[in-house]
């Protein structure tokens, strides 16, 4: 697949994890994350996923808008991507949130998967 097609399915992929139908679903976030993936959250914690686990369970109207800013791909092997981003996440009753982000994506019998990520709170983007 060339760079650019690869770098959009990459960045749909980032999309998806935004979203709260997709957040709020074991069976979706187990299509997107390695059985063996770990986060780096900015909140210093670290998160080693659990097939069945889900992202966010909150049942709330106040869903962020998150916001994707200088996304780009670095082709580290045929089978795995770096993804680097910045965030802006925005919710009613926040003020806006900025982060540095950075995943690990490899290709597993076909499909997409992120294996690891990382996000950095940061002052301004």
């Amino acid at each position: 697949m060339e760079k650019h097609l690869l770098e959009e399915h990459i960045l749909k992929l980032e999309k998806s994890l935004l979203q709260p139908e997709v957040r709020q679903s074991a069976e979706k976030i187990s299509e997107l994350l390695s059985d063996n993936f770990t986060e780096f959250c900015s909140s210093g914690r670290v998160y080693e996923y659990k097939r069945g686990d889900i992202i966010d369970s909150r049942k709330e109207t106040n869903i962020p808008d998150w916001k994707i800013k200088d996304f780009s791909i670095d082709i580290i092997a045929g089978d795995v991507i770096l993804a680097k981003y910045k965030i802006i996440k925005h919710s009613k009753l926040d003020k806006k949130v900025y982060s540095l982000r950075s995943s690990i994506w490899k290709c597993i019998k076909g499909k997409w998967k992120m294996i690891f990520h990382q996000g950095t709170i940061t002052d301004k983007l």
